[in-house]
């Protein structure tokens, strides 16, 4: 029972990065690898911030503002302007990794390539049952099933929320009905790195971080969107909590160094037998 609630709490966070980028992915067709340069360089924000006597609160707000602002930059000075010129999603997928290196780039300059952990001290720990959770995990589940039960009750609830669903079914036909589908695409932009931001300092806050770390996670979010469905925003979730269990069985009972592997073989299998996903539908041709 402890492996699989140490790998559902850490299958949420990867579900909410998978939920960012399946956003974009979903509305755009865009494998935003640049998402990973955001989860990378957040944590070294509110780490500076509190080094430098501000308040954790503070360094929190400070770092979800850059990561909101960063990730409309992307769209709006990279994606937005290759859209307009008809550039192919292979373009997209390469300006989005350019993007990344650099920006990983910096945050390697700036702060040197040490782990560093965002609480300080032993994390204190509490007992439910025979299952022991440590602070920092308690706060990322609850932060992170607040989060998601907010989002699902907004894109189900809200008229912002109904465009939003059809940006990500039809983004064509939505324009040709007259709204503003530059307007919608910064505010998937926007979610993309609110949500990136919020799991990158949990994770931080639990296990630690580091300039590289940005990659791993954004694969692991790609793996989650396939498996979960495309075209829909709880299969990213679903499928980051299935990613998070079967890790921490695989690190339990074998290794660390075989949780790729393992991975990637969910991801073959899913590709080989249910290649539309969890919550996937198959559709006509003509349609896809």
């Amino acid at each position: 029972m402890q492996i699989i609630t140490n790998g559902f709490i850490q299958g949420l966070l990867f579900g909410l990065v998978g939920l960012g980028f399946a956003m974009i992915y979903n509305s755009t067709g865009i494998f935003h690898i640049a998402q990973g340069a955001i989860f990378s360089l957040i944590p070294f924000i509110v780490w500076s911030a509190i080094q430098n006597g501000l308040h954790w609160a503070t360094g929190v707000t400070l770092a979800v503002a850059v990561a909101l602002v960063l990730s409309v930059t992307m769209e709006a000075f990279n994606h937005w302007p290759l859209q307009k010129r008809e550039a192919s999603q292979e373009i997209h997928l390469i300006s989005s990794l350019g993007v990344y290196i650099v920006i990983v780039q910096l945050v390697a300059v700036i702060w040197g390539n040490e782990t560093r952990v965002l609480r300080s001290g032993i994390d204190e720990t509490f007992s439910i049952g025979e299952v022991i959770i440590t602070k920092s995990q308690l706060l990322g589940a609850v932060i992170s099933i607040l989060i998601l039960l907010a989002f699902f009750i907004w894109v189900r609830r809200t008229d912002l929320g109904l465009r939003l669903r059809a940006l990500s079914d039809n983004p064509v036909q939505l324009s040709l009905m007259g709204y503003d589908i530059r307007r919608l695409r910064i505010l998937v932009f926007a979610l993309s790195g609110l949500f990136t931001a919020l799991a990158a300092i949990l994770i931080a806050t639990d296990v630690g971080f580091d300039p590289h770390g940005g990659l791993t996670v954004v694969l692991l979010a790609i793996v989650a969107t396939i498996i979960g469905g495309r075209g829909s925003f709880i299969g990213p979730v679903v499928g980051g909590i299935m990613l998070g269990i079967i890790r921490a069985q695989v690190t339990w009972y074998t290794s660390a160094r075989w949780e790729e592997a393992a991975t990637f073989l969910l991801l073959v299998l899913f590709l080989f037998f249910r290649p539309q996903g969890i919550f996937g539908r198959n559709g006509r041709v003509e349609a896809q």
